[in-house]
């Protein structure tokens, strides 16, 4: 096998970077070892913070960076917590006792409590806290598995200043702790097979504690309306007020112990700097993720944008909230579009409307680099949106473009527009960066680059040296962090997308069985991650599982809808599955989101292809001749219209397509002509292998060999 088809070596194994409390006692890694064992694993997220981000962007980091220092960081070590994973405004952390996991939230929730007594209640930063005992995964430091999903899933269900446990775990520390519980019943949680049954803590402080409250039943749960909650783990207390003065005191005790201890050895703490609490491998841009304003200093290599409120062009005022509107779904859907860039929150972008700031000076407030503004027309059956991306650096204009479509009922405008906006908008930005990075930092090996890099030879019109140089990229991120989920994601793409458009002859098998190891290892770690959801649509439609690939599609249309590929992946299954009339509306989905995306040649190829199958042979030459115009490396295509041509009696232009893809794939004959790729025959339906036939036809008569 050549050099240049060869599989990328095997990942690196090294040791992740320790946390806090791996110095202390030496879990985690084991040389490197992917390792199983029962933990306590105790999930908390900030409740709110996108309002509480919304409304004091600076003033929210400044308290979140004061909470983690003086009180959360403290507290996990001196309940000998392992610090798993950070992610903006959520902490994955594991301890060896289930006991000193639940004393550790109790003591979390009764610390925050006592610091938040003079905040306003709407500007105080709560904790939601759940807690399970379950077997989980540790490669490289981080942690998943099924007991950390239910542990999130609990979370999710506390209420802010409260904990959520399993049953499990209430039961283990029943007569261990002064702590009691509510049952609240069986429910059935997101992805999680069976019913967990529920337990929250009354904590000392909750007036609400009583037993014998009636609770609603739960969703999916046993039980009926009428049910009492049953305590557990009762014993004989003080009244409430003598338990919270203890409590806060205990709280108030272990902080300063916990604290000198924390402070003394912080020098060791390679992964948790006793400055600021994100430095995890998994998360390169930590403000993003918990939406919070970066400080100018540690933006200056994060994309950062503000969308400016649109502006209604109809002069009536009435009309203002199809702008809005518009501008509202835009600032939520390039977060998406650029995951780890710094998008300016709505809030603060509307305080700019109406206002005629330069974009030199808005940069200079918000401290970002891009500037993206428009209007809004609404003339009789059209809409018509105008955007401009500015550089606010030097006010120079990157971009323009104009989006239109028909006006049907102003919530299908909005998304058909947003859609395309944000879409044209996160590939341009991408590639600005990129850009950039290869002119500001020539040399540089820091992820964020690498990413951008790799990212951007990705959104380049696919062929074997782009994909081959995607891959070089991505396999320079995990050279520097093995656990990385962007690295892991675009190996594996590259991989899927040598398989399906035929790049090399041999290893197709081995190419998809690596990629999905790569993808299990993305989705565990970032279970959202929009990339790997791509690769992964991409790879169940190779193998032939078409109900899993839209199944799969489906799931990166709810990440964001904005994104073509979804739609032409559906179309492709759809294809595959012998529909090919159904195929053709997908594939039209995806031309109305990116009319100039530069994938748009799989969506043509595609549309030509069922075109092909119906019978429908002139429509079927002008697609494939467009998305030849579109990615003239996409041979493939050229098969397909001298088929077409051949159907139709045009003869000349027949062979002069063959001879074009015989130049690329010299010695094709019609008994292996996508035999393997990008679908292995054998493994699409009866009702297509029967369409397939015309295909043949046409390849016989245009003058391939049997």
């Amino acid at each position: 096998m050549s050099a240049v088809s060869r599989l990328p070596v095997a990942l690196k194994t090294g040791p992740f970077p320790a946390d806090a409390s791996a110095h202390r006692d030496g879990e985690g890694v084991t040389g490197g070892r992917v390792e199983r064992r029962l933990a306590a694993i105790l999930m908390a997220d900030v409740a709110g913070y996108s309002r509480l981000v919304g409304a004091d962007e600076r003033g929210t980091l400044r308290s979140w960076r004061a909470h983690w220092d003086e009180l959360v960081a403290p507290t996990i070590v001196a309940h000998h917590g392992r610090i798993a994973r950070v992610t903006g405004d959520g902490i994955l952390t594991e301890f060896a006792s289930v006991v000193n996991a639940v004393e550790c939230a109790v003591a979390l929730q009764s610390g925050m409590r006592a610091r938040n007594a003079d905040v306003a209640a709407q500007e105080r930063i709560e904790f939601r806290i759940g807690i399970n005992i379950g077997d989980v995964i540790i490669d490289r430091g981080d942690m998943w598995g099924e007991g950390v999903n239910v542990a999130a899933r609990l979370e999710a269900l506390a209420e802010p200043g409260g904990i959520c446990v399993s049953a499990r775990v209430a039961n283990e520390v029943a007569n261990k702790l002064d702590l009691g519980f509510e049952d609240l019943g069986f429910r059935r949680l997101k992805n999680i097979a069976r019913a967990v049954r529920i337990y929250r803590a009354r904590l000392p402080w909750d007036e609400a504690a009583a037993p014998g409250l009636p609770v609603a039943a739960a969703a999916g749960g046993a039980g009926g309306g009428g049910r009492t909650r049953r305590g557990i783990g009762f014993r004989l207390r003080p009244a409430v007020r003598a338990l919270m003065f203890a409590a806060a005191a205990n709280a108030l005790c272990s902080l300063l112990v916990a604290g000198a201890w924390w402070f003394a050895n912080a020098s060791s703490f390679s992964s948790f700097p006793p400055s600021f609490p994100w430095s995890t491998p998994q998360t390169k841009n930590p403000f993003a993720l918990a939406g919070m304003a970066e400080p100018a200093d540690e933006r200056l290599n994060v994309a950062s944008i503000v969308v400016l409120p649109f502006i209604n062009l109809s002069g009536d005022p009435k009309e203002d909230y199809v702008a809005d509107g518009i501008t509202d779904s835009l600032i939520s859907d390039l977060a998406r579009a650029l995951p780890g860039a710094f998008v300016v929150s709505r809030n603060t972008a509307f305080t700019y409307k109406g206002r005629g700031a330069d974009a030199r000076q808005i940069g200079r407030e918000l401290e970002v680099r891009y500037l993206l503004t428009g209007s809004v027309a609404l003339e009789g059956e059209r809409a018509r949106v105008n955007v401009q991306l500015v550089e606010t650096g030097n006010g120079r204009q990157l971009w323009t473009e104009r989006f239109e479509t028909e006006r049907k009922s102003i919530l299908q405008v909005q998304d058909e527009i947003v859609g395309r906006v944000s879409r044209a908008t996160g590939l341009k930005v991408v590639d600005i960066e990129a850009r950039r990075s290869f002119r500001e930092r020539p040399g540089s090996g820091e992820v964020m680059d690498l990413v951008l890099r790799g990212k951007a030879a990705l959104n380049r019109p696919s062929s074997p040296a782009t994909m081959l140089e995607a891959r070089g990229f991505f396999e320079q991120v995990l050279e520097a962090q093995p656990g990385d989920a962007d690295g892991l994601a675009g190996v594996a793409t590259t991989l899927v997308f040598e398989f399906i458009n035929g790049y090399y002859e041999g290893d197709g098998d081995e190419r998809l069985r690596h990629a999905e190891r790569l993808l299990d290892r993305a989705l565990a770690i970032e279970p959202h991650h929009l990339l790997a959801l791509k690769a992964k649509t991409a790879l169940r439609r190779a193998q032939g599982r078409f109900d899993d690939a839209i199944a799969a599609a489906q799931a990166v249309i709810a990440e964001n809808p904005g994104e073509p590929w979804a739609y032409k992946e559906i179309g492709l299954s759809m294809l595959y599955l012998g529909r090919p009339q159904q195929a053709l509306d997908w594939f039209a989905k995806a031309e109305r989101i990116g009319p100039r995306d530069p994938g748009r040649w799989t969506w043509l190829d595609g549309r030509g292809h069922a075109l092909l199958l119906l019978g429908r042979d002139e429509e079927a030459a002008r697609e494939l001749t467009s998305a030849l115009d579109a990615n003239p490396k996409n041979t493939g295509s050229r098969a397909f219209l001298a088929a077409a041509y051949a159907l139709l009696g045009r003869a000349d232009e027949a062979h002069a397509a063959l001879a074009g893809y015989a130049q690329e794939r010299p010695g094709m004959r019609i008994a292996l002509f996508r035999a393997r790729s990008p679908v292995p025959l054998t493994l699409t339906s009866t009702a297509y292998q029967q369409q397939y036939a015309r295909l043949r036809e046409g390849l016989r008569k245009a003058g391939m060999p049997e």
